[in-house]
């Protein structure tokens, strides 16, 4: 066997290009891949606005524009999808001749964002400005009045209002490139909910167990206390998981001691876990346990717009990034978080600008919001990284010409959020498309058109049609301030 083939035999994600890449300078003036290493494969799908347009016919989809794929940037790549919904090949690769082809010069497509933290039943209202006073620990500002807290805060008690708003919710962050969410409770709409079986599920799990959360791990919900010693035995004890799924608990929410103890208490309870175990927030994480992470392969859930505002300050995520621990984002809320992925990616960049010294790339920013939310939850090999075998969870991004992946992420919102497929079926789209490519169940077009442009929104649930949940009054949120970035001068530390 020559060398050549069996290059092309291991490296399954289009090492064998049949156009030799550019110089890495050349590469990346045509597209800086932000940290991703550039390959060239057609020049000419770079520094130009999206033009999208479809050709062919067969059960599978080829989308060739710029790709991001398994780590590498491929410019003018081409990504294989079979009749399943899985990924066949990516890279500088031929379309197949028996596919439909998406050809979109101009167009990033990445894996879709993955929200490891969501309270969808809460995120139906957003104050006009953050809360005034920070708090040391989450039972602090969780005894207030809303009030006195300066936000609501509270699902509604009507499980028919609750329902819509959470898949109203569920909405927003699918149209804006999300294609996974924990935190969803047993909603079914629009994007995967990883707490959903996924066999026979298009909308569940990718694989195996799904996620278990716990959004109060030592049993305070209640009582509001706040730990004011380290946990005893019967404590750890009582920290209540299934060591065969995934586990994403929020641990040491606030900046007291209190806080601290909790993050040993669950360190403590999951010492012989082998499952993936994931914790959200983290502010209270001291050094010795960023050691204890490490050595128990426990990731973490970045939030850092809510963690600013509730608390004046967020994980430490340069001693994380040292220590190797993965990191991942989510939204958390819409009371004190992002309306979007994107929002909160931004506002770590904000806060990485600000008093990280540009510690994290923009590939390292798309990985947490891809590759490494998928490792931190199990499910890389199945979503995350568009690489063979995969399921093609992704999103397609107008670049708008902009040739660097931090500008992309920098600027993009819902007017560049093309389409967002799930499973290799639509989510949302221009309208233009319905019927060129597969489509989740309950279809219909969104009659907002937001942002000045007529889409098609796929994967409503059957008793929750779109049009009722646009009907809903309860979700207050303004769906057109997804239109543009959010601002990021809440995202520093008080």
């Amino acid at each position: 066997m020559t060398k050549t083939l069996l290059a092309c035999l291991t490296l399954a994600l289009a090492a064998c290009a049949p156009l030799v890449p550019a110089p890495f300078g050349r590469a990346a003036a045509l597209l800086d891949g932000g940290g991703y290493p550039t390959q060239v494969c057609d020049a000419a799908y770079a520094g130009r606005a999206a033009a999208c347009s479809f050709s062919g016919s067969g059960e599978r989809q080829a989308i060739r524009a710029n790709l991001i794929s398994a780590g590498r940037l491929f410019i003018g790549g081409t990504l294989v999808i079979n009749a399943d919904g899985r990924i066949e090949a990516a890279g500088c690769v031929p379309p197949p001749s028996d596919a439909v082809l998406l050809d979109c010069p101009g167009a990033l497509v990445s894996a879709g964002w993955m929200n490891l933290h969501e309270h969808i039943d809460y995120s139906y209202q957003q104050p006009a400005a953050p809360p005034v006073l920070k708090w040391a620990h989450r039972n602090e500002w969780r005894r207030l009045s809303a009030a006195e807290r300066g936000f609501e805060g509270d699902a509604p008690k009507d499980k028919a209002v609750a329902a819509e708003v959470s898949e109203r919710a569920m909405l927003r962050h699918a149209m804006s490139g999300t294609t996974a969410v924990s935190g969803a409770k047993d909603y079914q709409a629009f994007a995967r909910n990883l707490k959903l079986p996924g066999e026979g599920n298009p909308l569940g799990a990718p694989f195996g167990l799904p996620l278990l959360d716990n959004t109060f791990p030592v049993g305070d919900a209640g009582s509001m206390a706040v730990l004011p010693a380290p946990c005893t035995a019967q404590q750890v004890a009582a920290v209540r998981f299934t060591p065969a799924n995934g586990f994403i608990p929020h641990v040491g929410e606030g900046t007291n001691e209190g806080a601290r103890h909790e993050v040993d208490c669950v360190l403590d309870a999951i010492r012989a876990k082998l499952t993936p175990s994931v914790f959200i927030h983290g502010v209270a994480i001291s050094p010795a346990q960023i050691s204890r992470l490490q050595a128990q392969s426990v990731a973490v859930v970045l939030s850092p717009r809510s963690n600013f505002q509730l608390y004046g300050a967020t994980a430490p995520v340069t001693a994380l990034k040292a220590a190797g621990v993965t990191l991942a984002i989510g939204t958390d809320w819409s009371p004190s978080g992002s309306l979007t992925v994107l929002d909160e990616a931004r506002c770590l960049e904000r806060y990485n600008r600000d008093a990280l010294h540009g510690l994290l790339t923009p590939s390292d920013l798309h990985r947490m919001m891809t590759s490494d939310g998928a490792r931190a939850v199990g499910l890389a090999g199945q979503v995350g990284a568009l690489a063979h075998g995969e399921w093609a969870d992704l999103v397609i991004l107008d670049t708008e010409g902009r040739r660097s992946l931090g500008e992309i992420l920098a600027q993009s919102a819902l007017p560049q959020t093309l389409a967002v497929l799930v499973g290799g079926r639509v989510s949302s789209a221009p309208i233009a498309w319905a019927g060129h490519l597969p489509q989740l169940e309950g279809c219909s077009p969104d009659p907002r058109e937001l942002c000045g442009t007529p889409r098609l929104v796929c994967g409503a649930n059957a008793q929750r049609p779109l049009q009722q949940l646009l009907r809903q009054a309860t979700y207050t949120i303004d769906d057109s301030r997804l239109c543009r970035p959010q601002a990021t001068d809440d995202c520093v530390a008080k």
